[in-house]
C-alpha cells in the first residue's frame, strides 16, 4: 500500500487542500501507511480492509480549517473500522460528522443503521464502529473536535450512529450543506464562506439531535399532540352546556389528572380553556349583524352557557367590558341601535 500526497488548492487560514491516493497490495507495513494518512485527515486511526477482488484504490482530499476538516473520501469495496480507543486518553478526541453516495450499513457499537444516499450520520473515533458497502462509494465528511461540537450540541455522544435523513427536515439541509461545502472547496472559494458554511450546518445538525433524540423534546412534542386532539374535541362540543373534563376523560381513555396536567403545560386548566373559547363564540356572533335581533342571553345560551348572571360576568373579567356594551360598540351605527 503507497500513499502519494499532493498539494493542491488554497483553503482557510492559510490551509491546503490535501490529496492522498492510496494503492493497496495488503502487506502490514503498507498497511501502517495507510494509518497515517487516516489519522491525519480524521484525527484518529481507522483501520481500512479490502473486500472483493478487485484491486483496491482510495483518494482522500481534505482542507484543515481552524479546528475542524472537510474531506472527501473515494474508495473501493471495504470495511472501515477503528476499536473505539481516543489516542492517549484525550478527552477532546474527534466526531466526524459525513454522508456516503451509496447504501451502507454502519454499526456502532450494538446498534446498526443502514443509510441511503445523502443520509448522515455522526461516528465518535472512542466509540467501535464498522462501515462496510458493497460497492466502491464517496463519502464527505467534516471532522470536529469533542470540545468544539459541544458548543453545538451538548451531548454528541447520544446521536453517535443516529441516521439522519438526507431526503426530509432539517436534516435534508444538513446533507445539502456538507455537499455545498465541498462544491466550494472544488470551486476554490472555501477560504471566503468555509467557516460560516461549518458553523451553520453544525448549528442546524443541532436542531436534528434535539428533535430526533432529546427524550424532553419528544416528550414536549407528545403533549401537544395529545393538547391539540383534546383541544379539538372541546371546540367541536362547545355548546353543549354539560361538557367537562370527566367527559373528554372518557373520550380518550385517560384519567382526569392525566388531562388537567397536559392544560397545565401552557397554564391553563381545561375548564378555564373551554370557557375561553365559548366566550370567543360568543364574542364573534355579538359583533355579527346576522345575529342582530338575539338576545344576549340566547347567544350565550347558544354556546353552551346556562346562566345569563354568569356569563355576563365571565365576559367582563374577560374583556374589561359588558357584553351589552361590547355589542352595541360593534354593531354602531346600525338602525338597531338608533332608538
Amino acid at each position: 500500500m503507497s500513499a502519494e500526497r499532493n498539494n493542491t488548492v488554497p483553503a482557510h487560514a492559510g490551509g491546503q487542500m490535501l490529496t492522498y491516493t492510496i494503492g493497496s497490495n495488503g502487506s502490514n507495513a503498507d498497511r501502517s501507511n495507510l494509518h497515517e494518512v487516516m489519522r491525519e485527515v480524521f484525527g484518529h486511526n481507522w483501520d481500512v480492509t479490502p473486500v472483493g477482488s478487485s484491486k483496491f484504490r482510495m483518494v482522500v482530499k481534505s482542507v484543515q480549517f481552524g479546528r475542524m476538516n472537510l474531506s472527501q473520501a473515494t474508495l473501493s469495496q471495504a470495511l472501515v473500522s477503528n476499536v473505539g480507543k481516543p489516542s492517549d486518553g484525550e478527552p477532546d478526541h474527534p466526531y466526524n460528522v459525513y454522508l456516503s453516495n451509496r447504501r451502507h450499513s454502519v454499526v456502532t457499537g450494538n446498534k446498526t443503521v443502514v443509510l441511503e444516499p445523502g443520509d448522515v450520520t455522526v461516528t465518535d473515533s472512542a466509540t467501535a464502529v464498522a462501515i462496510t458497502t458493497k460497492e466502491p462509494y464517496s463519502t464527505i465528511g467534516l471532522t470536529v473536535p469533542g470540545s468544539l461540537l459541544r458548543t453545538y450540541i451538548r451531548e454528541p455522544e447520544r446521536v453517535v450512529g443516529v441516521r439522519f435523513s438526507g431526503k426530509t427536515g432539517f436534516s435534508k439541509i444538513v446533507s445539502y450543506m456538507l455537499l455545498t461545502m465541498w462544491e466550494h472547496v472544488e470551486a476554490r472559494n472555501f477560504d471566503t464562506v468555509g467557516a460560516d458554511l461549518a458553523s451553520n450546518m453544525l448549528s442546524i445538525l443541532a436542531a436534528c439531535c434535539q428533535v430526533s433524540r432529546d427524550p424532553e423534546a419528544e416528550q414536549n412534542a407528545d403533549v401537544l399532540v395529545k393538547q391539540e386532539k383534546i383541544k379539538h374535541a372541546i371546540n367541536r362540543s362547545l355548546r353543549e352546556p354539560d361538557l367537562c373534563v370527566g367527559d373528554l376523560a372518557k373520550q380518550f381513555g385517560c384519567s382526569i389528572r392525566y388531562i388537567q396536567r397536559l392544560f397545565s403545560e401552557e397554564d391553563c386548566t381545561v375548564s378555564k380553556y373551554i370557557r375561553r373559547q365559548r366566550l370567543e363564540g360568543c364574542k364573534r356572533q355579538l359583533a355579527d349583524a346576522a345575529w342582530l335581533h338575539h338576545s344576549i342571553t340566547e347567544i350565550a345560551f347558544n354556546w353552551g352557557f346556562n346562566s345569563s348572571a354568569h356569563f355576563s360576568r365571565v365576559f367582563r373579567e374577560e374583556y374589561g367590558i359588558s357584553a351589552r356594551e361590547y355589542r352595541k360598540q360593534a354593531l354602531k351605527g346600525l338602525s338597531y341601535y338608533q332608538h
